[in-house]
């Protein structure tokens, strides 16, 4: 058995700060979940926002505003196959514009919070200031 003292090589400022590291990882990781978790727009309609759709909705905006495709579209939402105007894709890739956007607002909202708190932030609630601050 080893006699080594590790209180004397992890001191509490290493814990507190490998505590710290953790809720900053913890709310990047919330944040990657909630953007690419899928959005519910008016209509109850429920949009994928995966990266890869986020990309697809890109490239069909970028196709219908050079002529290259016309409408109607067929598009699978996460409640199933519709066919949908320019105008509907458009307000699609509006709305998971702005959910992106304020999924990285929200994310550096709480991370200045987060760096104005002192202490290993145990008691820093990340899901409910997400929260908070996407709905702002």
């Amino acid at each position: 058995m080893s006699s080594i003292d590790l209180t004397k090589i992890i001191t509490a400022e290493d814990k507190a700060a490998a505590a710290r590291a953790a809720k900053f990882s913890a709310l990047a990781d919330l944040r990657w979940q909630r953007e690419t978790g899928g959005l519910d727009i008016a209509g109850g309609a429920r949009i994928v926002t995966t990266r890869e759709s986020q990309a697809q909705i890109a490239s069909t905006v970028q196709s219908i505003s050079a002529g290259l495709i016309s409408e109607p579209i067929d598009w699978k939402l996460a409640s199933g196959w519709q066919q949908l105007s320019a105008a509907e894709i458009l307000s699609i890739a509006g709305a998971v514009a702005d959910h992106v956007k304020r999924c990285f607002a929200a994310e550096k909202a709480i991370s200045v919070q987060m760096d104005a708190t002192p202490g290993d932030l145990s008691g820093f609630d990340i899901a409910a200031a997400f929260d908070a601050a996407y709905s702002a």
